[in-house]
């Protein structure tokens, strides 16, 4: 019961939404305006107050007609069940007005329910003309109450208000149902809006697919350059899936694995790199031959360290198929948490790589096709051009040319060159062959001529000879090469006449014996070097060598195999003789600092971006030189050593004289006078002078043997010649309370011993001599220090010392600096010349009251 009750009540529902809608609202407002005036009904027929029956047959008739409406509204009459009740309870309201009260009748009110009725059920522009109708009506009525047409009636209040409430109602129930629909209406609107927002954004993301993939595949398609392709293939996947990372792998001719030609974002580091098959996305996708989407990259177990550690979160692969056969993988990444591949990504990306994958291929078959094309260009170009070569060789006059048949040497074409060394006439040796001319001795030798020539295809650098009458012979240079003309096999003969290159060979072997014999007779090394200082090539001297081989300074720059002082000496030069085209010269010596061998370097300009440079060794004459200056040193040394010798002999040798001759007049007049005690004196004075005189003579002549007359040399023990020194002067040690100290484990000296212990005595002698009043006087012998390989030796003591200005002067001849000391001043000047004599040098560091310490250096050695 109640299922039929709520299938009764329950509104139809049809295909068309709006028949839907509108029958909605019908059914609802027939239902509840049948029950409100079944309501009234019953209660005017309860309540009974009225003496006229219109009233009660008009609200019947609405009920009759609402009930009519419902059923067409069941048999799917929507339209027609509106303007029926629309139409009818008009109908009714404005029989009712002429009836009863007109304008001022409740009916007039129910105007506004049609209106409203009819406006959510057939539209505004029904509503428009229900609502004009309405306001005739009304006008009508109150022109006839005006004219007094119609006699004014007022109903009872109870009656009108119920009537009013009951219009009301209905209004209400209208209204509800107007903002009902609305609101469905509204929502049905958003809903519908939404949806079609959905479905928009979704149109228009696969126009924009749609779009680009058309775009895309016009644009891929017309590419026919495989590297581009690949990159705009791979950028517009990018843009379709909005992201900036992805790669494009293919497989490798030998099909052994992929390698990604290029990449975007984080992957472009990897381009180059090569996968086997199931390693990672595209190793996978390779292997399975289908799509491969990994959302979480992270978690996957086949992703790869350094992908992971890259940061990528989603991967999808797809495959660049043609056919059955996979030539590549197109990989696409995202490094954003939050992103995946949607189903309709994925599917996009799978019709991309088809597209992708025949314009790929297109490509590939577009580059084979140019290689081929090219390669036939190139072929057709070398045809041509051996063709025009092969023409202008055939056609010069440098080198003869003959074709003749390989079976019997029939002369089948030459060229005027060939003519002109041979002699023949073309006309006579055309269709003649060899024999026939001569030109082979017997037939024998040609037929093993063309048994090599068969065998080894081609025959090189044959001496062959022309003679012609009245001419010198014709020395050429003959090849031999078989070839086809028109299916016969013939021979290519080229004769390169090489007479005048023979006597140009003859006349350059005979210039390079004499240019070799030049340069062996000179005495230097010959360098080419370029202007940035390249060594370009080398000739050797006889005489004369390398520090290292050619090869290992051929090619290289003269700051890496000069020391840098040499090199910018040689830069300097080879700039200087490049820019003046002057010869430049300058010396150096080796190696750098101790420069024991030196050598001269003449640099000339042979190109303006060439020069040679000649090196020779000038040590002997850099020896002979600093021999020379030398002597010349020593000579002037000795020159001004002798006039200070002459002037120092005629001045000591005068005193005695004079005192000698002055004392021989003191001695007549000491005899004149009988004075036997001042004779006596005045003779000891003469005595004494010439004791002096002789002395200065002998040492004197002691002086001049020093490196005259020398003892054999021997190494000697430095300690050893010291003790021995010191016992000969032990007397005036003793004497003076000295104490001699000698260093121990002296090194070994080279010379003359008995000069060497002359020089150590002498020094100590002078020491104890210049000793002083020291309350401890002490005298110290030793070696302190090496000078270029010679010990330092020393005699030290604590005496009066000498004052700086004299440390010169004291090694002079006879400089003494206390005339009233002993001895005639000339032990230092000994010992200074024997010292320079065993090669060494000596001198002195002294200061007033503190003492004098005498220097000298010694030879361990023979010198070299």
């Amino acid at each position: 019961m109640p299922n039929r009750l709520h299938r009764l009540i329950a509104a139809p529902i049809f295909a068309n939404e709006e028949e839907t809608r509108v029958a909605s609202i019908l059914n609802s407002f027939v239902w509840i305006a049948i029950a409100i005036i079944s309501a009234i009904i019953i209660f005017r027929l309860i309540v009974w107050t009225e003496n006229r029956y219109v009233p009660l047959l008009v609200l019947l008739a609405v009920v009759s007609a609402l009930a009519g409406g419902q059923i067409m509204i069941r048999r799917g009459y929507v339209r027609g069940a509106s303007m029926f009740l629309v139409g009818a309870l008009w109908i009714a309201m404005t029989y009712q007005a002429w009836e009863a009260d007109g304008i001022r009748d409740a009916a007039i009110s129910a105007y506004i329910v049609v209106i409203i009725f009819s406006s959510l059920l057939l539209g505004w522009r029904f509503a428009s003309f229900v609502g004009g109708l309405s306001m005739v009506a009304m006008w009508y009525f109150a022109i006839m109450e005006k004219q007094g047409l119609r006699a004014l009636h007022v109903d009872d209040p109870i009656s009108y208000t119920r009537d009013l409430s009951a219009i009301i109602i209905l209004i209400g129930v209208l209204i509800y149902l107007l903002i009902s629909s609305w609101s469905r209406t509204l929502q049905s609107a958003r809903l519908e809006l939404q949806e079609r927002l959905r479905a928009e954004d979704k149109l228009q993301k696969q126009a924009d697919y749609l779009a680009a993939l058309n775009e895309t595949a016009l644009g891929l398609l017309n590419r026919s350059e495989l590297q581009p392709l690949l990159e705009s293939i791979l950028t517009r996947a990018c843009d379709l899936l909005k992201t900036q990372h992805g790669m494009i792998d293919l497989v490798l001719p030998d099909g052994s694995a992929l390698q990604q030609d290029v990449g975007r974002g984080i992957l472009s580091q990897y381009n180059g790199t090569r996968t086997l098959k199931n390693e990672g996305v595209t190793g996978s996708v390779w292997a399975s031959g289908q799509q491969l989407t990994v959302q979480d990259y992270r978690a996957w177990n086949k992703g790869l360290p350094e992908f992971i550690d890259a940061g990528f979160n989603a991967v999808m692969g797809v495959p660049l198929k043609v056919g059955d056969e996979i030539i590549g993988v197109l990989a696409i990444s995202f490094v954003e948490q939050d992103r995946t591949f949607t189903q309709e990504q994925i599917n996009l990306m799978e019709r991309f790589a088809a597209l992708a994958s025949l314009a790929i291929d297109n490509a590939r078959l577009y580059e084979t096709a140019q290689k081929e094309l090219q390669e036939r260009r190139n072929t057709e170009s070398a045809l041509r051009s051996s063709e025009e070569r092969f023409r202008k060789v055939f056609n010069n006059r440098y080198v003869a040319i003959a074709i003749v048949t390989l079976e019997d040497g029939m002369f089948l074409e030459a060229n005027p060159a060939f003519w002109q060394l041979s002699g023949l006439k073309p006309d006579k040796a055309l269709g003649h062959t060899p024999v026939s001319l001569n030109m082979w001795s017997n037939s024998q030798k040609r037929s093993e001529f063309v048994q090599e020539l068969l065998e080894k295809r081609s025959l090189h650098n044959i001496p062959v000879e022309f003679e012609k009458e009245n001419q010198p012979r014709r020395t050429t240079i003959a090849f031999y090469e078989l070839l086809y003309i028109d299916d016969q096999l013939c021979i290519l003969c080229m004769f390169y006449d090489v007479s005048e290159q023979r006597q140009a060979e003859r006349a350059l072997r005979e210039n390079e014996e004499r240019m070799r014999a030049i340069l062996n007779a000179i005495p230097d090394m010959i360098f080419e070097l370029s202007g940035t200082g390249i060594f370009l090539d080398f000739m050797a001297s006889a005489e004369l060598s390398p520090e290292i081989s050619p090869d290992q300074f051929i090619g290289k720059n003269v700051k890496d195999i000069f020391p840098p002082a040499i090199a910018a000496q040689t830069m300097f030069a080879l700039g200087r003789a490049l820019e003046t085209d002057q010869i430049h010269a300058f010396e150096y010596g080796l190696p750098p600092g101790e420069e024991v061998q030196f050598f001269e370097a003449r640099i000339s300009a042979i190109t303006p971006n060439s020069a040679i440079m000649m090196v020779r060794d000038i040590s002997q004459r850099k020896w002979i030189e600093t021999e020379r200056e030398k002597l010349i040193n020593e000579l002037e040394e000795k020159n001004g050593e002798l006039e200070r010798f002459t002037y120092t002999v005629s001045h000591d040798l005068k005193s005695p004289l004079i005192t000698i001759k002055g004392f021989l007049g003191f001695l007549e007049q000491d005899a004149a006078s009988g004075n036997t005690v001042r004779l006596k004196a005045d003779i000891q004075r003469i005595a004494n002078a010439t004791d002096k005189m002789q002395l200065l003579l002998n040492e004197l002549l002691e002086l001049t043997r020093i490196g005259r007359l020398m003892n054999p040399r021997q190494s000697i023990s430095f300690e050893e010649l010291a003790r021995e020194a010191v016992e000969l002067v032990q007397g005036q040690i003793q004497s003076k309370g000295i104490h001699v100290s000698i260093q121990e484990n002296l090194p070994w000296v080279y010379g003359d011993r008995q000069r060497l212990i002359e020089v150590i005595q002498n020094l100590i002698d002078n020491a104890a001599k210049f000793i002083g009043n020291q309350p401890n006087p002490r005298i110290e012998i030793g070696q302190s220090e090496y000078e270029n390989g010679k010990p330092v030796f020393y005699v030290k003591d604590n005496g009066i010392g000498i004052d700086l200005i004299h440390h010169d002067r004291i090694f002079g001849l006879f400089n003494k600096l206390d005339a009233n000391s002993e001895g005639t001043g000339i032990g230092l000047a000994l010992v200074k010349r024997i010292i320079e004599v065993h090669g060494g040098r000596i001198w002195v560091q002294s200061e007033v009251k503190n003492g004098a310490t005498f220097f000298f250096t010694l030879q361990t050695e023979p010198a070299a």
